[in-house]
This record gives C-alpha cells, sequence and structure tokens, in this order.
C-alpha cells in the first residue's frame, strides 16, 4: 500500500490541475459578428475599423416578446494596424473581443482602391488562428461602416443579414467568390478575381449592386460591373446561380429562367501575341413570363424565344468581356486558371504580362458563344393580351 501511495497522489493531482486555468469564461466575452475597414477620415495612413458585437441579453428580450435594446453594439476606433485598433476596442468592450464567430468583413472601396492596402490588412485574417476560413468578404460603394448600421426588418443583427445576403445564389450577377478561404491563394499569388460590390440602399436594406474587380499584379480594385455586364461575367464564369435573362419579342417582354449553366473555354491560336479564345455556355431554360399571344406549345415559337435568348446572353457577355479587356485590363473571367492547367507551357511565357505590363489578356480575341435549350411550358400554353 505504501508503494500506491505516490502513484495515487499523482493520479489525483493530474486530475486537479487539468482544468483549463487560462480559459476565458463565456460571459466574459463579447462576440463579433461583423466587420468594416474604412480609410480614417484624419490620415490615409491609418484605418477605421468598425467592430459589432452581439449583446446575448437583448436577443433573448426579443426571442420572449419582451421590450429591450438592440441585439447588436457597434465600436469604432482608428489606428494604423488592426490589432492596434483591437487592443483599444478590448478597453471600451470591458469583455475580451472573440473573433470565433465573425461571420462578414466589409472593405470601403476608397481603402481597396489604394495599392496593397487590401492585401496588407487581409494578412491578419490568416495569421489569428481564431478566424475561419468561411467568414464572407465583400467591397462597398461608400463607408463601409454604414452598413453596419442598416436595421433590416427580419434579421435582429445586420452582420447576420449581410452574410444571408452574400449566401444568396437566386440572381444572376452575382459572384462565386465570397469566402476569405476561397481568396486567400489567389490574393498572395497576385492572381485577379471578383468580390461582391454592395452599397447602403436604404436605412433597412443592403443592396447587391455588382461586383467588384480586383487587380491582383496591381493589387487594387480597378472598377465594377453592374447590371447585365455582371450577369454577363456570371455567365462567362459559368455560374449555377438562379434568376432570368429579360428581352423583348416582338415588343413584348419575355423572361427565361435559368435552371442550370456548363461553361466550356477552348483556345484555337496559340500565339501568345494573339490569342483566341471561344467562350461556349450552354443554358438549360424555361420561359418564365412572357406577355404576347403566342402558343408556347409550337416548337417554331420555343426557336424564336430560344434564338432572341442566345443573342441577349451573348451580348451581355461580350459587353463584360470589353469592359474587362479595355476598360479594367483586368482578367477574372477564369481564362488564365484555364490556360495555366490546360496549356502549361503557353501560360510560362505569358504569366508575368497577362493582365499587367503588356497585358496579353487584353490583347487576346474572346469569342462567346451562347446555345440555349428551353422546357416545355408547362400547364400553360400561351398567354392572351387584349
Amino acid at each position: 500500500m505504501a508503494k500506491l501511495k505516490p502513484i495515487l497522489i499523482c493520479a489525483i493531482c493530474a486530475v486537479l490541475l487539468s482544468a483549463c486555468w487560462d480559459q476565458t469564461e463565456i460571459e466574459d466575452r463579447a462576440f463579433i459578428f461583423g466587420m468594416a475597414i474604412d480609410v480614417a477620415k484624419d490620415s490615409e495612413s491609418k484605418i477605421k475599423l468598425t467592430q459589432q458585437l452581439v449583446v446575448p441579453e437583448n436577443i433573448a428580450s426579443a426571442t420572449e416578446g419582451g421590450v429591450g435594446g438592440k441585439a447588436y453594439r457597434n465600436l469604432t476606433g482608428t489606428g494604423r494596424t488592426l490589432y492596434e485598433v483591437n487592443r483599444e476596442m478590448s478597453k471600451e468592450a470591458s469583455r475580451t473581443l472573440d473573433s470565433t464567430h465573425l461571420g462578414v468583413v466589409l472593405f470601403s472601396e476608397d481603402l481597396v482602391e489604394q495599392k496593397g492596402k487590401m492585401k496588407k490588412y487581409f494578412d491578419v485574417f490568416f495569421r489569428d488562428k481564431k478566424m475561419r476560413r468561411g467568414i464572407k468578404l465583400a467591397i462597398t460603394r461608400g463607408d463601409a461602416e454604414e452598413l453596419l448600421f442598416v436595421e433590416p426588418e427580419h434579421e435582429k443583427i445586420p452582420a447576420e443579414y449581410i452574410k444571408n445576403l452574400l449566401e444568396n445564389k437566386k440572381r444572376i450577377d452575382v459572384t462565386d467568390l465570397v469566402r476569405i478561404g476561397d481568396i486567400d491563394k489567389k490574393m498572395f499569388d497576385g492572381t485577379s478575381f471578383p468580390l461582391p460590390y454592395l452599397s447602403r440602399k436604404t436605412d433597412t436594406v443592403v443592396d447587391y449592386e455588382g461586383i467588384a474587380i480586383y487587380n491582383g499584379p496591381e493589387e487594387r480594385m480597378v472598377g465594377a460591373l453592374k447590371g447585365e455586364e455582371a450577369k454577363g461575367l456570371s455567365f462567362i464564369r459559368g455560374l449555377k446561380n438562379n434568376g432570368t435573362i429579360d428581352t423583348e419579342m416582338d415588343g413584348e417582354p419575355l423572361s427565361i429562367e435559368i435552371i442550370s449553366i456548363k461553361r466550356k473555354i477552348d483556345l484555337e491560336n496559340k500565339d501568345p501575341h494573339h490569342l483566341k479564345f471561344t467562350i461556349t455556355v450552354h443554358i438549360l431554360g424555361a420561359v418564365a413570363d412572357q406577355s404576347g399571344s403566342e402558343n408556347l406549345k409550337e416548337y417554331k415559337v420555343l426557336n424564336k424565344f430560344r434564338d432572341k435568348t442566345e443573342e441577349k446572353a451573348e451580348d451581355m457577355m461580350e459587353n463584360a468581356v470589353k469592359k474587362l479587356q479595355n476598360d479594367f485590363q483586368t482578367d477574372v473571367m477564369g481564362l488564365q486558371e484555364y490556360i495555366s492547367r490546360h496549356h502549361p507551357k503557353i501560360w510560362k511565357k505569358v504569366k508575368d504580362n497577362w493582365d499587367s505590363g503588356e497585358n496579353y489578356f487584353s490583347k487576346s480575341e474572346i469569342k462567346c458563344i451562347v446555345n440555349v435549350t428551353l422546357q416545355e411550358s408547362g400547364s400553360i400554353n400561351q398567354t392572351t393580351t387584349e
């Protein structure tokens, strides 16, 4: 028994001392749901950081039908680095700031248009072990902090509302690159990419305004595609988003609902100084809205609708290509990924001057082809207009 005493003492000590002595209790934490980064008004060398913290007791009172304060609290500070501002905010919050539930990060257009600024402040989201790779990222027109002050009708927390907006794929004119984990390699490899472009439309609504274009070699945002140009880019990237292609047939509105999209890229001429690409997009659709009196069971009618839809989609794609090649001189279409994967020898020759320097991207010839297949109309054969 005497021999067992030392063993028993060690076992008891191990149990008693194994508690998380450095753990921060949950009631002592302030959880960050959203973050906005702007240029400080008093100095371009400083940033303005706004962090949206959740107020749990107010969420509970709202759920139980009580009358309480807001379910969130916004803290704002300025400094030269995110760590510097965050340290001062921790004092104001009187709790330990916790980013494990951070859902969305917003960068203002004014900041991202400055060379290297976004990359500089983006770095912290990968060095901090608590940051999740699923955090949503977007660029804002105007001050980013304004979006964290909207009062959405069906959400208690603005940051949660914006996060859900960025996850919504029911529109064509949106981009697939919204997660921080999707763009980390592109950012640090100097590759160009698109990002969501948001704005505060009203006091209660944030608008998905278009697609921001970030030039990797220049390390800055060079512009944005909006409306049909943004839709055209989505077609080019082969995004499987929902939505409609809206056009006219014989002076009457025609809307084709998109069911699926498939994209194919082919390289015809392999001369680096005059590359020729063909981007073919196959769209499966159905007639969503048609105000004419045509019989939708007739093949000749569906063929007319198909031809008109193909023409409209090709126009949107070609307008997006012109904007990217001429105005922005930036490839966010996926051509770089295609060449590097399927034609590595050519890519080796052009990679250092793809969408910078000699800009082989802008010199390339890009042809867009759309093939539309329309499903039958369903239970309604035609609509009659008086």
